[in-house]
C-alpha cells in the first residue's frame, strides 16, 4: 500500500471515529468538503492535524493550510503523502 491510500485509510477511521458516521460513507463523501458537510469545526480541525503530526510525524507550514485540499480527505491524503515522500 503506497502513502496516499495509507493516509486516506488512517483519515477515513479518524473521521468515522469523531463524527459518528460509518466508513463506507466517509468514502462516498471523500472528495468533498468535510466542513460544508459539517464533520468538524475549526476546533475538529486542529485536533485533526494535532493527531497527524503526532501520529504520522508529520509539520505542516503555515501557508500549506491556505491550499484548497485540505478540506477534503482525498486531498489531505495527498498532501501528507506529499509530505511522507519528502521525509525520504
Amino acid at each position: 500500500m503506497n502513502w496516499n491510500d495509507e493516509m486516506k485509510k488512517w483519515l477515513t477511521a479518524w473521521f468515522s471515529k469523531h463524527t459518528g458516521h460509518d466508513t463506507p460513507e466517509i468514502e462516498a463523501h471523500a472528495d468533498e468538503n468535510y466542513f460544508e458537510l459539517g464533520y468538524i469545526d475549526s476546533f475538529g480541525f486542529i485536533e485533526l492535524i494535532e493527531e497527524l503530526e503526532e501520529t504520522h510525524e508529520l509539520t505542516f507550514e503555515n501557508d500549506a493550510f491556505e491550499d484548497r485540499a485540505f478540506a477534503t480527505i482525498n486531498g489531505l491524503a495527498q498532501i501528507c503523502a506529499g509530505l511522507k515522500q519528502q521525509e525520504r
